[in-house]
């Protein structure tokens, strides 16, 4: 008899898919160069995140490493940094026209790829799955859960 598969194994599984599809999708619309930690970095800030700091805090990273995400993002152009008018030693982040549609293709592949799990086991399963989802990432964490983060990097 075949056990079940292991449910943090297929998670894991179903994210590197939905990753892969919109990295994929990315480098087809010529941004191959884009790490999944710089991709998020811009999706984040395509969702209104306009400081190192917001983005360090989001993808659970050092604000030297975001430093360095952003000053690569900047110097290929998807990347903007601007003067704070709110604080003299910090600068607000911001998207050129390079950089939004690269968050407009990452929104599009994701889509797609929420189509084909739609059409494999039908929307009112994948509604299903979404609240499932939901309501376990969002739960209180164990006191003994580990601080760890999982970063695609």
């Amino acid at each position: 008899m075949t056990a079940e598969p292991d449910l943090g194994v297929l998670l894991a599984a179903a994210c590197e898919r939905i990753v892969r599809e919109i990295l994929g999708e990315l480098a087809a619309a010529g941004y191959p160069h884009l790490t999944p930690s710089q991709s998020l970095a811009v999706l984040f800030i395509g969702d209104g995140l306009d400081t190192v700091t917001q983005l360090a805090d989001r993808l659970n990273m050092t604000t030297q490493a975001i430093s360095k995400i952003c000053a690569t993002l900047s110097a290929e152009g998807l990347l903007e940094r601007q003067p704070n008018e709110g604080d003299a030693r910090s600068r607000r982040l911001a998207l050129t026209p390079a950089g939004a549609e690269a968050v407009t293709r990452m929104r599009a592949a994701g889509a797609a790829a929420e189509q084909l799990w739609t059409d494999l086991v039908g929307p009112e399963t994948l509604t299903t799955v979404r609240n499932a989802l939901a309501a376990f990432a969002y739960a209180p964490t164990s006191p003994t859960a580990s601080p760890i983060r999982i970063r695609f990097s």
